[in-house]
């Protein structure tokens, strides 16, 4: 199996050398949008030759992924309040905060609209939403050995679920990313957890389903 650029984590200069691309790849990214990004640009603004960015990313849409991975793990990580509603809503604030910025909105929708047609750019986005979600795992087994949810959660199923009426807001209707938004989810996701049936045909809370 070959090695996937986007998860690559090289050492020495070399990181030092993907570290700028990828601050350099954010800030255009941000600021100009998808269609006006270039290697080239990308290269000049890093202070790095256009082949050192080929090397690592073979495309641009695999250098706009892994830098937009790296800017989640920064400004969204994943919270440990204690408590799996206080890590719920925290996560889901950040969520929030970061789709309110116009120019994160852009970046979304761009990310979403990339061409499926490509394998490559298909299993970069996979990798990218793998390693979005991959937080969640460490969450729900803390949540799971408090009591607070039951064994066998979905940890990729929890976030979808916590998160998708900000993006379904987001990419389709448009309406306010409030803080009623966060409560709702939060309340949607909590519920279900306490009505998905365990073992025997009994919910979590205990009541026959």
């Amino acid at each position: 199996m070959t090695d996937n650029p986007v998860q690559r984590r090289p050492g020495g200069r070399t990181a030092r050398n993907r570290e700028k691309v990828l601050r350099a790849t954010a800030e255009l990214l941000l600021r100009e949008g998808y269609e006006a990004l270039t290697i080239a640009r990308v290269a000049a603004a890093a202070q790095v030759a256009d082949t050192t960015v080929y090397r690592h990313w073979p495309s641009k849409a695999h250098l706009v992924l892994d830098a937009l991975s790296e800017m989640a793990r920064s400004e969204n990580p994943f919270p440990d309040t204690g408590t799996l509603e206080g890590d719920l809503r925290a996560l889901l604030r950040q969520i929030v905060a970061l789709l309110e910025r116009p120019e994160v909105q852009r970046v979304v929708r761009t990310v979403v609209s990339l061409s499926g047609d490509d394998a490559e750019v298909s299993r970069a986005k996979d990798v990218f939403w793998e390693e979005r979600f991959s937080g969640a795992a460490d969450l729900v087994q803390r949540a799971i050995a408090r009591g607070e949810l039951p064994v066998g959660t979905d940890p990729y199923e929890l976030i979808e679920d916590l998160s998708s009426l900000a993006y379904f807001r987001l990419l389709v209707t448009g309406r306010p990313l409030d803080d009623r938004v966060v409560e709702r989810s939060l309340a949607l996701v909590l519920n279900r957890q306490v009505s998905v049936p365990g073992p025997g045909g009994v919910s979590s809370a205990g009541i026959d389903t």
